[in-house]
């Protein structure tokens, strides 16, 4: 009864939480079309990053991660020692470097939402690549974008860190 109870409960809080953005998720959906009025800066936002994220999320300035500003600030976040980076350079040397050089290619992001309001992006997909050892590498994300002139400033990146140690314990790097 009680697992019961804790589901119901669980979907009831997903139905709240759904409904609760729903007004932020539907970005753009309004009685003219799109050809009458220019994108806010929020839809903008949103395309730039869906964009970015269609490039794959590797390591070079070809993939999601060309969108970054040279000072962006990004942080993994992580229950017992968040770490912050403080510019493009060493996030991608010191923070995206180590796993990219256990794979084969750039994560392919499947994107399940983008909900945008100002000036951030809060970007929920799952990436898939191939692991140097030929097995596969999947994980779930959540990214909050701070953005400004179409590049991201700020982000904090939540992700399945046990999955992510395992690949690094696991595959060389190249």
């Amino acid at each position: 009864m009680t697992l019961e109870l804790t589901r119901w409960g669980t979907r009831a809080m997903t139905i709240a939480i759904a409904a609760a953005l729903a007004p932020v998720i539907t970005v753009g959906s309004s009685g003219t079309s799109a050809a009458d009025e220019p994108p806010t800066p929020q839809q903008r936002n949103a395309e730039v990053v869906r964009n970015a994220f269609a490039l794959g999320v590797g390591h070079d300035a070809h993939t999601f991660y060309s969108i970054l500003a040279e000072d962006v600030q990004w942080t993994v976040a992580r229950a017992d020692a968040p770490r912050t980076y403080t510019s493009r350079s060493q996030f991608l040397q010191e923070g995206a470097g180590p796993i990219q050089s256990r794979l084969t290619g750039p994560i392919q992001a499947n994107v399940r939402q983008l909900i945008a309001e100002n000036d951030v992006v809060v970007a929920i997909w799952d990436g898939a690549a191939t692991a140097r050892d030929g097995r596969p590498y999947f994980n779930s994300y959540a990214w909050v974008l701070t953005m400004r002139d179409e590049r991201v400033v700020r982000a904090t990146a939540f992700l399945d860190l046990v999955v992510l140690n395992e690949l690094l314990e696991r595959v060389e790097p190249a």
